[in-house]
């Protein structure tokens, strides 16, 4: 393939300017791991960077007393990080020559080096007050899907050691640090299923505030939800993993999952010690939203249910009070269904999506799910 003067020179500032970021992504985790080492060298190179979240701290406040640290400490450690990157992605593009010599020139490596340093000098005199670095009471629904903005970047400084990403979200979609769970008070329908309990062991391994269970029959009944909204109150992640294949499939999969949501969004108090991120629903749904029952007269009303559902998740997904995650499930081992995928795969492998920061959560071996993403994020919302 063969670019022109100007495309291969912009290509190759490109990769430049995503190498040096990457390389300060890189860098930026071992940083955070550095600080708690047990060597004090390693924490001591961890200080540098942390006087950064002194700076700018978990509750999304400035501290004026860590100001100069911040810029006579962290932004030069951030421009050599970011310049060291850039000349070792120099180093590769000049080897492999994909874009012929005349794109790889110095000129190409200058000219990102001086972008990185004109980006650090402007941060500085704005004593890093920059457009990555806002006050929030509540930190907003992230508008970007592949570039870091204030909302993304924010959630860093609330929980460090997750989205570490400074620009593009290569770092955190490749290592599974776009999500953080750490101090959320977790609550679960259907815990007593297969996928309940094997997330519920997945969600036991994360940094919760706490588990709580909404037990049918005992918190809630498809008439009765009353005794579930203290529990409610005290969630920051509700997830709905309850369903039926039987006669009560409608109620189970549709109505008492909009009813739990609507509660939910009504009477969830924020925890006044944390700062306020947005609550978020995790709903199971399944393929059968995209394919027919097939007449199988037993998948006839699951289907139905899960499908009068659909208009709902879109609403739902595109809320900007709310993070909703809609997990697409191919059939798996239950007390319901015989198939050969077991339930705890499911439950790792969303887990696996949802640290990627992942909304759509594709659980597949048919590959439905897929395909199911491009009809999901082609529907209108009705309601």
């Amino acid at each position: 393939m063969k670019f022109s003067l100007q495309g291969a020179f912009i290509l190759s500032c490109f990769w430049l300017f995503l190498c040096g970021t990457f390389a300060f992504d890189i860098i930026h985790y071992f940083f955070h791991k550095f600080s708690k080492s047990r060597y004090r060298l390693l924490r001591l190179i961890g200080k540098l960077h942390e006087v950064h979240h002194f700076y700018f701290n978990r509750r999304l406040q400035f501290n004026n007393y860590y100001l100069w640290h911040n810029i006579f400490f962290e932004l030069p450690l951030e421009l050599a990080c970011q310049a060291f990157g850039s000349w070792l992605g120099w180093l590769v593009l000049k080897h492999i020559a994909i874009l012929g010599s005349s794109a790889v020139s110095e000129r190409s490596l200058h000219g990102v080096l001086a972008i990185e340093v004109v980006k650090v000098v402007v941060v500085a005199m704005l004593s890093g007050r920059d457009s990555n670095h806002k006050t929030y009471k509540t930190v907003p629904k992230n508008p970007y899907r592949f570039i870091v903005g204030p909302e993304y970047h924010a959630l860093h400084h609330v929980d460090p050691a997750a989205y570490m990403s400074s620009t593009f979200y290569l770092f955190d979609w490749l290592f599974g640090t776009a999500y953080t769970l750490k101090s959320r008070r977790v609550t679960l329908t259907g815990a007593s299923g297969a996928f309940g309990k094997a997330l519920m062991k997945e969600l036991q391994t994360e940094s919760v505030a706490c588990i709580q269970q909404l037990k049918f029959g005992v918190d809630w009944t498809y008439t009765d939800f009353d005794a579930a909204i203290p529990i409610l109150e005290n969630t920051d992640v509700l997830i709905l993993a309850h369903g039926s294949k039987g006669q009560d499939a409608l109620k189970a999969n549709c109505e008492s999952a909009v009813q739990f949501i609507s509660l939910f969004k009504n009477h969830r108090k924020s925890d006044p010690s944390q700062i306020d991120l947005l609550p978020e629903i995790w709903d199971v749904g399944s393929e059968t939203e995209l394919h027919p029952s097939f007449g199988i007269q037993n998948l006839q009303a699951y289907s139905t249910s899960k499908r009068a559902f659909l208009p709902y998740t879109r609403k739902f997904y595109d809320d900007d009070s709310i993070i909703y995650r809609h997990i697409v499930p191919a059939a798996f081992q239950s007390t319901v269904d015989s198939a050969k995928l077991p339930a705890e795969w499911v439950a790792r492998t969303a887990m696996w999506w949802i640290r990627r920061g992942a909304r759509f959560i594709p659980v597949t071996y048919t590959g439905l799910a897929y395909l199911y993403y491009v009809k999901f994020m082609s529907l209108i919302k009705k309601l």
